[in-house]
């Protein structure tokens, strides 16, 4: 057994005071010389059989050195945690404190180790939870609901008739338009034949505004302050932007009538069928929808009656998931990333520091799922198991 010094630090850190006396530290030697003699020619001697301090100072004392530093550190790193029982969530830190001449009979390594580990995760009664259930009338389809997919589905066959008129709501238009500010230009406020529906909400609202009248053909610079959620996909600007605009083409859209015949383009037979299709698919969208309202309820109850020191290196690596997502997303959309932050006025740590306090909250959620999911007996090994813990939770609060 390894001589371990143990001591509990803040947020599930431990620090680890591992010493490796000379009769270990032979062990070391051993392999390492063991590891590396039979490659080395020494004139008058077989390989592997010159003098041990011929050898080492052919392989280099410091080459040698290292490689035990190496062997030692890991592999008592790894019989530490199976002695102390210890879950790491990371790589740990480690400091050599005191090292005798390695190639010495008494050489001897004492080492510290930081680390996080798998916190204790304290849950409350989480069986008492308690939530609301729905009322009925919120899982009924209503006609406002039906026609707004009923809509959505003419626009998707809809025809286009060019006008000389200016442009309107409801109108499909496609346009240059070239953001500046400064003079400099905004490449994700940029774009050429931009195809977009005016007031389909996809346009900066005063854009839109200031577009609108416009026929085709027509120039027209104008300045917007955008600010904080003014932008597309939400960017925060805060700045004055100068756009100049050239309307291409404005186009009437004209929308098929709802009948038969546009039933049968989405694969129904006829119109009544198409309608039984739709109220079925959004009476289910509300089921989902009140479902995961369920499971945000017990969640936020959850976390209020459990306690656990989240380890600040998971946090770190959820953080930075969370930034690789938003990375593919924006990058996605054909929007480079450092334009992104250029255009928020933030650089990557910062956006880190903004994120942090939901990603502190998204690692506690899942330890605390995990340790329910032990008790409940749930296979914690399969991708779903996040899952059927919060469906358990859900079934506990709504009995």
């Amino acid at each position: 057994m390894l001589n371990v010094i143990k001591e509990n630090l803040p947020k599930s850190k431990i620090k680890l005071s591992v010493t490796l006396p000379p009769e270990i530290m032979r062990g070391y030697f051993a392999k390492v010389y063991e590891k590396l003699a039979p490659s080395v020619n020494i004139k008058g001697f077989r390989p592997g059989k010159a003098p041990k301090h011929l050898t080492i100072m052919e392989i280099g004392e410091n080459r040698f050195n290292s490689e035990i530093i190496d062997m030692a550190l890991s592999e008592s790193y790894g019989q530490v945690l199976k002695q102390e029982k210890l879950i790491p969530v990371a790589p740990p830190k480690v400091e050599i404190k005191k090292m005798v001449d390695l190639t010495a009979d008494n050489a001897e390594i004492i080492y510290e180790a930081e680390l996080d580990v798998l916190p204790e995760v304290k849950l409350g009664d989480y069986k008492k939870i308690k939530i609301k259930k729905a009322e009925e009338s919120k899982l009924k389809v209503t006609k406002d609901e039906l026609d707004q997919v009923f809509s959505h589905l003419q626009r998707q066959h809809a025809e286009f008739k060019g006008v000389e008129r200016a442009a309107k709501e409801g109108d499909r238009v496609e346009m240059d338009f070239e953001g500046t500010e400064r003079s400099v230009v905004l490449e994700n406020l940029t774009s050429k034949n931009y195809p977009v529906v005016l007031g389909s909400k996809v346009l900066i609202p005063e854009f839109e505004k200031k577009v609108e009248g416009m026929k085709a053909g027509d120039e027209k610079e104008f300045d917007i302050e955008l600010g904080k959620g003014s932008s597309p996909e939400n960017i925060s600007l805060k700045k004055k932007v100068h756009f100049k605009v050239k309307m291409n083409l404005v186009q009437e859209v004209i929308l098929p009538k709802l009948d038969d015949e546009l039933a049968t383009k989405f694969g129904q037979k006829n119109l009544d069928d198409l309608k039984k299709v739709v109220e079925a698919d959004v009476l289910n969208q509300k089921k989902r929808a009140e479902r995961q309202n369920k499971e945000n309820e017990v969640i936020e109850a959850l976390l209020k009656i459990t306690e656990v020191e989240v380890p600040d290196s998971l946090v770190e690596q959820e953080t930075q998931r969370m930034v690789d997502q938003l990375k593919t997303r924006t990058e996605g959309m054909g929007l480079p990333f450092d334009k992104y932050l250029e255009s928020m006025g933030k650089s990557e740590e910062d956006l880190k520091k903004d994120m942090s306090e939901q990603a502190a909250k998204t690692v506690k959620v899942g330890l605390t799922l995990g340790e329910i999911g032990k008790q409940e007996k749930i296979d914690l090994s399969k991708e779903d198991s996040g899952l059927k813990v919060i469906e358990k939770l859900v079934d506990y609060a709504t009995k």
